[in-house]
């Protein structure tokens, strides 16, 4: 099974203050550890950003798959216009969607997922009462539709999800891939990156 990896990178953070893709966790950023476990089922990792290009690719040296970037066509405008600004550079026909700031995902949910989209064009869970559009994986051509759906106008990533044919997973069924859900865990605050950092030193994560 042949998956491309979108990894969002391209947003404000600004309610951490400073840009989430290269804090760190033990000497490596998030966007490197979150490449590294893209790396294991995904030959093709694409980047989307808003930055210039060798700030990530710096940080991606040594991985194994095939890397792209591709600069978001309208910046700060959402998740959507991320996933979009790089439909065209995806050679699988599927699409695991994921973000820069969740550096505990759990790599196995990626063939976990993937296994289950047979006649549909997503797998959405739900985590904490919410569904989750990052993180889980996608048909190409669901974002074929998305890239019509926003040359329209639409920008919300939930309007484009309702045109989709979708199946939903439980968070029962993701704990046991992922017991805690970290890898729908946002490191958005400071808090958070304290909490983060707190628990990857007492190797509790």
């Amino acid at each position: 099974m042949k998956i491309s990896a979108v990894l969002l990178a391209g947003g404000q953070s600004k309610r951490m203050g400073k840009d989430k893709a290269f804090l760190q966790l033990n000497g490596k950023t998030f966007l490197r550890i979150i490449a590294e476990k893209l790396s294991i089922y995904c030959d093709q990792i694409i980047v989307s950003g808003n930055k210039e290009k060798k700030l990530y690719l710096s940080q991606l040296r040594g991985i194994k798959s095939q890397i792209d970037f591709v600069k978001d066509k309208n910046p700060f405008t959402g998740p959507l216009n991320g996933i979009v600004s790089c439909r065209k550079k995806i050679k699988n026909d599927l699409v695991f969607i994921s973000t820069c700031d969740t550096p505990l995902l759990n790599e196995e949910i990626i063939p976990y997922l993937s296994g289950k989209i047979d006649g549909y064009d997503a797998v959405i869970p739900t985590v904490n009462n919410k569904e989750q559009f990052l993180n889980t994986v996608y048909k190409k051509s669901a974002l074929d539709l998305g890239e019509r759906l926003y040359s329209e106008g639409v920008r919300s990533l939930y309007e484009w999800i309702n045109h989709l044919k979708i199946l939903k997973i439980s968070e029962k069924e993701i704990k046991y891939i992922d017991k805690h859900t970290y890898s729908y865990w946002s490191i958005n605050r400071p808090e958070d990156y304290e909490r983060i950092k707190n628990l990857w030193e007492e190797k509790n994560v």
